[in-house]
């Protein structure tokens, strides 16, 4: 009598035991309205490359960035989907072109800067409204909010104003609407990392100064990478 009960008490304390332990995710149901609509805020370093004869990138240049991007899953467990967003960025170019504007006939007049110049600082920075689109994957649930992500895919963005700066120990000027650069930017964005902030690293596609400028006799084309991190809350 007393074997059978205490095979009993082990057989129960077993089951016990085994529904404690569980995978949770084999109790995972999926929620049909779970999605993950993200506000992103960025801050990068941008490199420039391609640079031309005597061009030289100096100070840190930088881009900031926020925006919203809307999430579009594909699967029913809903870590994979898509994501189209809309935001707006701030991005600016610290290097020895110096832009500046013919005040008679208003044509962009540029040169390269060197030692003899003694500048300060000498820059120009593009705002832009950018939309981003990327394949999402996430090992997020509906209650699970510090996961690992991967993002990436296609950026666009659209230049609405332009503006170049030159500083040195006497004056500081500020030069807007510079038409020698290209409205429409595209590149590619990787985002990855563990939790709300993420490594991110973007590559310029398109030319940032128009096809028809040269420098010392070379074909100037300017593209940029950038190093940074975003953080993403909901």
């Amino acid at each position: 009598m007393y074997r059978i009960l205490f095979v009993l008490l082990a057989f129960l304390s077993w089951q016990n035991y085994a529904q404690d332990n569980i995978d949770l995710d084999s109790l995972y149901k999926p929620d049909p309205h779970y999605l993950e609509d993200q506000f992103y805020f960025g801050l990068s370093y941008i490199a420039l490359k391609n640079l031309p004869g005597n061009l030289e990138q100096n100070g840190f240049s930088n881009s900031v960035k926020f925006g919203y991007i809307r999430d579009i899953p594909m699967n029913e467990r809903r870590n994979l989907g898509f994501g189209i967003g809309l935001g707006m960025a701030w991005d600016t170019y610290f290097q020895n072109l110096r832009i500046s504007i013919d005040e008679e006939t208003g044509n962009v007049v540029y040169r390269i800067l060197d030692d003899n110049d003694h500048f300060r600082s000498n820059s120009f920075t593009l705002t832009k409204i950018e939309i981003p689109f990327e394949f999402r994957w996430r090992g997020s649930t509906p209650t699970k909010f510090k996961f690992w992500r991967l993002y990436a895919g296609p950026v666009f963005s659209y230049v609405v104003s332009t503006s170049s700066e030159y500083v040195n120990k006497n004056v500081d000027v500020i030069y807007k609407n510079i038409r020698i650069i290209n409205t429409w930017q595209t590149g590619i964005s990787v985002s990855v990392g563990y939790g709300t902030w993420n490594f991110n690293y973007y590559y310029g596609l398109r030319n940032i100064i128009k096809k028809d400028l040269t420098i010392e006799g070379e074909q100037f084309v300017l593209k940029d990478m950038r190093f940074g991190f975003v953080y993403y809350f909901l």
